[in-house]
Formats: C-alpha cells, sequence, structure tokens
C-alpha cells in the first residue's frame, strides 16, 4: 500500500511525451488502444477479479487516472470513480473516452477463462500494460488460493510501498539533447480493402511453436522479430504487386523499441520509441533473404542507445519549446492532427510489437495457461500485429479494420510452407 510520504504527492501529472499525442488525435469512433490478456486454467470469478483491481488500485496510482483536459495540455488526475469489471466483447479495443474525457483510460475485462486489460496508450505502452495486468492477476490468484505471489521485476505486490519511479516520464530522465533526428522518410504503402464498420475489428491469432520459429529464425542468422518483420514486409510487398498500384511505394512495418532494456527505468508509462525497417520496391524484386538481411542490418544500425536518443531528443524538443507551451490546447490539437497525418501511420504499412517471452513465479505459474497481447484498430484500419510467448507456443495476433484478409493469409500461409505448424484462432 502506500507509504505515508504518499500524502505529500501532487494528485495530477503530467503525460509522458509519447503519451501527449493520443488525446488529441482520437475522435468520436477511435482512440488509439491495445490489449494484454491472461488466460487461466479455471473460470474466472468476476467478484474476486473486482476486488483484485480494487486492492491494486490502492496500490497502484497508474489505475487511478483520470484524463482531464487542461488548458495547455491534457493530463492525469487521481480518481475516486469505481471502475468495475466487465464481460468481454465480440469486438474488443473499442474507443475509450467519454464526454469531457471523463472516462478512466482503461477496462478490465473477463471472458470464461481470460481476463483481458485495455489500455489507452496514452496511460502506457505495452510492457508497462502488461506489468499491470501481471499485478492484477497475481493478486487475483492469491485471494482464489489464498496463496501469496512474491513481487518481481513485473508483478507489483499489493504489500509493496509505491516506488516513486513508476510514474516517472523517463524520456525527460534520459534525454541528452547532443542531438536531434529527423523525422523525415517516405510515405509508405498502405493495403487498400474496403473498411469494416468503425465498431468492428477483426483477429487472427496464429499460435505456433516458438522453439519451430526460432530455429527457422536462426536459418536467416536473424532474431524471431527480424524474422516476423521481414514475413510482414514479403506479405505487405506481395499484396502491392498485385493490386498494380501505379506507384510502388516502400513497404515499412514499425516496430516499438522498449527503452527499458538499454535504460534502467520502472517506469509504468510509455517508455518506447519506433524504428521503421522497410524495403525500397522500386529498386526491384527482393527474395526473402534478402528481406532479413535489410531488415537485420537496419534494425542493428538504428536500435541503439545513441540513435534512439536522438529521437527521444527529437521528440521532447517540440514539447519543451517555449512558444510550444505557451499555445492555448486547441491550437496544439490541431497540431498535433497535422504531426500525426504526416508523421504517424502514413509512413508505414503496418506495425509489429512483440512483448516476448513471458515469465511467472512458481506460485502464479501453474494457474496460467496463455498470454495474448493485440494491437487497437488503427485509424486507418490497417492490418498489424502483436506478439507474445509464453512457456513452449507464441501467440501471434493480427489485427484490421479491413475486410480483406490476404496479408494476413499470405503470413502465415508463408510459415506453413517453412514447416511452421499453425493453429488459427479467429472473431471472423
Amino acid at each position: 500500500m502506500h507509504n505515508e510520504k504518499d500524502k505529500n504527492l501532487k494528485n495530477w501529472y503530467k503525460l509522458d511525451n509519447a503519451a501527449k499525442i493520443y488525446p488529441a488525435v482520437r475522435n468520436k469512433k477511435w482512440s488509439g488502444n491495445f490489449r494484454v490478456s491472461i488466460t487461466l486454467n479455471e473460470e474466472v470469478d468476476p467478484a474476486i477479479l473486482q476486488q483484485a483491481l480494487n486492492d491494486m488500485r490502492e496500490r497502484i496510482i497508474n489505475l487511478n487516472l483520470e484524463l482531464k483536459k487542461g488548458f495547455f495540455w491534457y493530463f492525469f488526475e487521481e480518481s475516486e470513480r469505481i471502475v468495475l469489471v466487465e464481460p468481454d466483447s465480440h469486438d474488443p479495443c473499442g474507443r475509450i473516452g467519454g464526454k469531457q474525457n471523463r472516462d478512466m483510460p482503461y477496462r478490465l475485462r473477463y471472458y470464461h477463462n481470460r481476463i483481458s486489460l485495455e489500455i489507452f496508450h496514452a496511460l502506457a505502452d505495452g510492457t508497462g500494460g502488461m506489468i499491470l495486468l501481471k499485478s492484477i492477476v497475481a493478486r487475483y490468484i492469491e485471494i482464489k488460493h489464498h496463496i501469496e505471489i512474491p513481487q518481481t521485476s513485473d508483478i507489483i505486490s499489493v504489500r509493496s510501498d509505491f516506488d516513486p519511479e513508476e510514474m516517472e516520464d523517463a524520456f525527460k530522465r534520459y534525454a541528452k539533447f547532443r542531438t536531434l533526428k529527423s523525422r523525415k522518410e517516405l510515405r509508405g504503402y498502405h493495403f487498400r480493402s474496403p473498411k469494416l464498420s468503425d465498431d468492428r475489428i477483426s483477429l487472427i491469432t496464429g499460435i505456433i511453436s516458438f522453439k519451430e520459429i526460432h530455429e527457422q529464425s536462426k536459418k536467416y542468422n536473424i532474431t524471431v522479430t527480424e524474422f516476423i518483420v521481414s514475413l510482414m514486409i514479403e506479405s505487405f510487398m506481395k499484396c502491392q504487386e498485385k493490386s498494380s498500384a501505379r506507384v510502388e511505394r516502400p513497404v515499412k512495418v514499425s516496430v516499438p523499441i522498449n527503452l527499458r532494456k538499454i535504460y534502467p527505468s520502472k517506469t509504468l508509462r510509455n517508455f518506447a520509441l519506433y524504428i521503421n525497417p522497410g524495403i525500397e520496391p522500386r529498386y526491384g524484386e527482393f527474395t526473402f533473404k534478402e528481406i532479413t538481411e535489410e531488415v537485420h542490418h537496419f534494425m542493428r544500425v538504428n536500435n541503439k542507445e545513441k540513435y534512439l536518443n536522438a529521437i527521444m531528443c527529437k521528440n521532447l524538443s517540440d514539447e519543451m519549446n517555449p512558444m510550444v507551451r505557451a499555445i492555448p490546447l486547441g491550437i496544439k490539437n490541431i497540431a498535433m492532427k497535422t504531426a500525426f497525418h504526416l508523421y504517424g501511420e502514413a509512413l508505414v504499412s503496418s506495425t509489429f510489437s512483440n512483448l516476448g517471452k513471458v515469465t511467472l513465479p512458481t506460485e502464479m505459474e501453474q494457474y496460467v495457461e496463455r498470454f495474448q497481447f493485440m494491437l487497437g484498430r488503427f485509424m486507418e484500419g490497417m492490418p498489424s500485429a502483436a506478439a507474445t510467448s509464453y512457456k513452449e507456443n507464441m501467440y501471434i495476433t493480427w489485427t484490421s479494420g479491413k475486410k480483406n484478409k490476404d496479408v494476413e493469409k499470405y503470413f502465415f500461409t508463408s510459415l506453413i510452407k517453412m514447416g511452421i505448424h499453425v493453429k488459427i484462432e479467429s472473431n471472423c
């Protein structure tokens, strides 16, 4: 629970640098969300889940924050509003937020054995969201089975004291401001297809052996993430070739880099930056091996502390400019929407986010069957993928706001042709 020093903490918090764009660009039909899920080996008890959430809200400030609209910036304020767990939806990751931004920036849902946390990206990134979910479910298991689960680096115990680092804006802490990296890139290819209705999202999850995909990656001397990104790029390139587009655009996949692996931060908020490996089709045809080489070398060059810090500093420089800070929020929102249009989804064909292999304490592991991570629907509905691994399996979930499934079909068919067994689940 909170210690005595917490009484002196302010009850409102500035949004971190990465969070500021999301309230500005969301609209009546869309907000940037993602979802992390845990499947247990038993039916979820909603009453106990509610108690677990209530207990963890006493310990974790991030679960008590409500988005507010200020004169110059949006901000988070601690809230006494009750957050109720709710049954799951056939179309997850619907818009989060209501009139005057009164809604809490997350939902906790359940369905049979599954517990899912849906998060507005202004609150946290995927790593922070997974810590929040694992902490809530750990508390649920403690109550349900009368056991005690120890605190780890990614599970917060209800019995621990609040750590101020959990709420820090780590971007500002670690930015060095030696140089700024330009955001200029060519616009990326966008897969064309009729859109689903605004409240619909298609989900296709491939369950595969982590050992099999790891062995396939080793054949190309690349990581599993690089392998999946390469296969995504090839899938989009095939779709662009099939479309007979008059202008062939670069096929790029945006990959978030978890900065906690570079800087020793405990923040539960956003602390990731994006790099965009890709292929320029106008240079000619690329074999899959050539694609893997391009992706591998791009990732090796750009996924380095110095380059990432320069991106971080560029993002912060706009926010910290005294003239920008003095501009009213309404005008800032217009500017941020324009920037999002120029430097956000327009630059890339897709996104792939990999939370990596999930581990649990022995006391908790025996109750958990699987983990899943999915991105919410993108504003333009482009197909995107997210993954996480647990025990022997990897779960790759494609989300899309498009009716046509050619990209996903190419992707999973290619895995099967390589000898990787794939079990498909879908809401389509």
